[in-house]
């Protein structure tokens, strides 16, 4: 049984020292007090003895770890969402940060659907600007169609039944799925257009990993096998065929990225993705994605 109003926050964490306490930190300073923060390693680190010698104890944090270390982010959030108690779930990556009243501001909305987000402020972890909104356009109701408008993962808060199933152990865009999957389920999120957290870019992070643009298209491929093999748990058939629209268009902007690389980009995703002119390359129309001869 889930304890009402509880927030359980899901955070994986590897080698996460860095940045933990300022994760942590944006969660002491929320308005919002009725909540309980997982932390499940997947280094296999003591992170519960680290913190306590920084000198944080707060009887909230939970602490959990994976059975192999490197397992990954999506399977360290399904460690931990098993033992979340909380009537709302939240998943929240140790790099990244919530400002102090996001999960105040968040939960009205969720009654609605029993889903909600914010918009997301892009940061450049190094030199702390604002690289781009995740929602250029924001809406009071997100859709799957608002999916196409960024490239910046979605933070979502879930009511616990909308998040039964698991993040399925995808090399990357296994969040984007898990998000789709409680957004068929709900049918819309409300959104609060102002940005009530950040995603922070550095140089640990995914779009810096050696040989990205392989991976993710590694990702998207196997994706996109599933969906036709076995639907990833999607039920209704028109909106599994907008995913893998979705995907699709995602496999072809980062082919785009790859070619900007070639060519001497030598920015990371966020920044390319960010760009009026890496848009321009790429359309959609009548369900059809188009990639100009000139973006090559």
């Amino acid at each position: 049984m889930a304890i009402a109003n509880l927030v359980s926050i899901i955070m994986p964490v590897h080698q996460g020292q860095m940045t933990l306490i300022r994760a942590l930190d944006s969660l002491f300073k929320q308005t919002y007090p009725n909540w309980e923060c997982i932390l499940i390693a997947d280094d296999g680190f003591d992170y519960k003895w680290w913190l306590k010698q920084q000198g944080i104890q707060d009887i909230r944090l939970r602490f959990t770890q994976t059975e192999q270390a490197r397992s990954g982010p999506n399977i360290a959030r399904n460690v931990g969402k098993k033992l979340a108690r909380g009537e709302w779930i939240a998943p929240l990556d140790v790099d990244d940060l919530y400002y102090p009243t996001r999960l105040a501001q968040l939960i009205p909305l969720a009654q609605a659907s029993g889903l909600a987000l914010d918009n997301v402020c892009v940061v450049n972890d190094d030199s702390q600007q604002t690289i781009t909104m995740g929602l250029k356009q924001p809406t009071t109701q997100l859709s799957i169609n608002d999916f196409f408008t960024t490239n910046t993962p979605l933070l979502f808060l879930f009511h616990h039944s909308l998040a039964q199933h698991n993040w399925e152990p995808i090399a990357r865009g296994g969040d984007t799925l898990f998000n789709l999957r409680a957004l068929e389920t709900a049918g819309y999120a409300t959104c609060h257009q102002e940005a009530l957290h950040e995603y922070r870019v550095h140089k640990q992070s995914m779009c810096h990993a050696p040989n990205v643009g392989n991976i993710f298209d590694q990702a998207y491929q196997e994706t996109l096998q599933r969906l036709h093999l076995d639907g990833l748990g999607f039920q209704n058939t028109q909106f599994k065929n907008k995913v893998i629209e979705l995907i699709t268009y995602k496999k072809t902007l980062n082919l785009a990225f790859e070619k900007a690389i070639e060519n001497g980009f030598n920015g990371d995703f966020q920044a390319f993705s960010s760009t009026s002119q890496s848009y321009s390359k790429i359309s959609l129309s009548n369900n059809q994605i188009h990639l100009n001869s000139t973006s090559l």
